[in-house]
């Protein structure tokens, strides 16, 4: 079973995780992600009743009360707070083309003409308990990458963001896929081990385990909410 074992500490409103040393590394991966929550963005990937109805992503649904327990904490610090949703244009055009793995996929869900993802139905936007915020973001991707034929990087960008925190599913396939081009474009990822899920729990342990040691940074929002507060105390928000 994976076990993050990093260290948090709060410091003038930064906050450090560090990974656990003792565990064997890769060179260059155990350094400390140094967040600045004013340049943090909490994406939320995926979470939409398209998926979180169906029994495949049973764990999805599980993960729902603690994401919506996490992100007013995020909210309170100054952190920006991005929903990912995917949605397609009528008859699933954008899909792909006809025969790709990434149509086949999406036409798991559902046919062409009733497909839930599809744009405008209810099953294709955010659940309520997430309801987003008038200061939150919704970019709506095509792709399992929340970066791919979207605007996201450049709405990043635009607010000095320089580390991502993650949240939603799956953990291995729209998150991991996110987070690598995240990594690609210059961003660091946090992921929040208690906040992400999959369709079997070696699936997704798998994924954090990958993350941790090549691509990014794991913890639990548990152990990340007191930091936060600490940090807000530092900085005068409120």
């Amino acid at each position: 079973m994976f076990d993050s074992k990093q260290q948090l500490i709060c410091n003038d409103g930064v906050i450090s995780v560090r990974p656990d040393s003792r565990q064997p590394r890769p060179p260059g991966s155990g350094s400390p992600l140094l967040l600045e929550p004013k340049r943090t963005a909490v994406i939320v990937v995926d979470v939409q009743p398209a998926f979180t109805q169906l029994p495949a992503f049973a764990a999805m649904r599980e993960i729902v009360p603690r994401i919506a327990r996490f992100l007013p904490f995020a909210r309170a610090t100054g952190m920006t707070v991005v929903h990912l949703r995917t949605e397609f244009s009528a008859n699933m055009e954008n899909a792909g083309r006809p025969g790709s793995r990434t149509r086949q996929m999406m036409l798991g869900l559902g046919s062409e003409s009733q497909n839930p993802l599809l744009r405008g139905r209810a099953t294709a936007e955010i659940v309520p308990e997430l309801k987003p915020q008038s200061s939150d973001l919704i970019v709506a991707k095509t792709r399992f990458s929340g970066f791919w034929s979207t605007n996201l990087h450049e709405v990043l960008e635009a607010r000095c963001i320089e580390t991502i925190v993650f949240a939603g599913g799956t953990t291995t396939v729209c998150v991991e896929s996110t987070l690598r081009d995240a990594m690609f474009l210059e961003f660091n990822s946090l992921v929040l081990s208690d906040c992400t899920a999959d369709i079997t729990p070696e699936l997704h342990e798998s994924a954090l385990m990958r993350v941790d040691l090549f691509f990014g940074w794991v913890c639990g929002s548990e152990e990340l909410i007191p930091m936060l507060e600490a940090a807000k105390t530092k900085s005068g928000v409120v």
